[in-house]
């Protein structure tokens, strides 16, 4: 296959597995980055494999099998990387991470100026504006009547987009 084959797939709620399966019986490469996680039920702990990125599966394959994606009924939107070669080094590398710590979680992307939570630390709860982006994030708590903030250090995994 060649490498400017993989797509993106944005599937229909909770049918990564089954998208999976649907794959494989039509001998499609198709990858879903999966994460280990323990969920309790009733009591109980069970081992549970969950995907990195809900709602998407990332696929290999070419014009003569788009029809056979596309007959699934599972795919929402078919999304072509811009930049084949950047998009496949990104797959190896999740790939790479998920071998070395299978329960690694996403992460949304924050970028300055965007309003995120404080939701652990002590300053959990409050709301702000990322002013920069490192490993010690600035984030601007405003105080818009007056015209004024203030500005605070947290680590970038005590936040959350709002």
């Amino acid at each position: 296959m060649l490498m400017s084959n993989w797509k993106v797939t944005h599937l229909k709620p909770n049918t990564e597995k089954k998208f999976s399966q649907y794959c494989r019986l039509y001998d499609i490469p198709c990858y879903i980055p999966m994460r280990k996680t323990t969920r309790t039920y009733q009591r109980r702990k069970h081992d549970v494999e969950l995907p990195v990125f809900p709602g998407y599966a990332f696929v290999c394959y070419g014009e003569n099998k788009r029809l056979e994606i596309l007959k699934s009924n599972l795919i929402v939107k078919v999304i072509e990387p811009f930049k084949p070669r950047l998009f496949l080094r990104e797959l190896i590398m999740v790939r790479r991470a998920l071998r070395v710590d299978p329960t690694l979680k996403s992460a949304p992307v924050l970028k300055e100026g965007q309003l995120v939570r404080i939701i652990s630390g002590p300053f959990m709860g409050t709301e702000g504006v990322v002013q920069r982006v490192s490993r010690k994030m600035r984030v601007l708590l405003n105080i818009s009547i007056i015209g004024q903030a203030l500005q605070v250090e947290t680590n970038q995994d005590t936040v959350e987009l709002i």
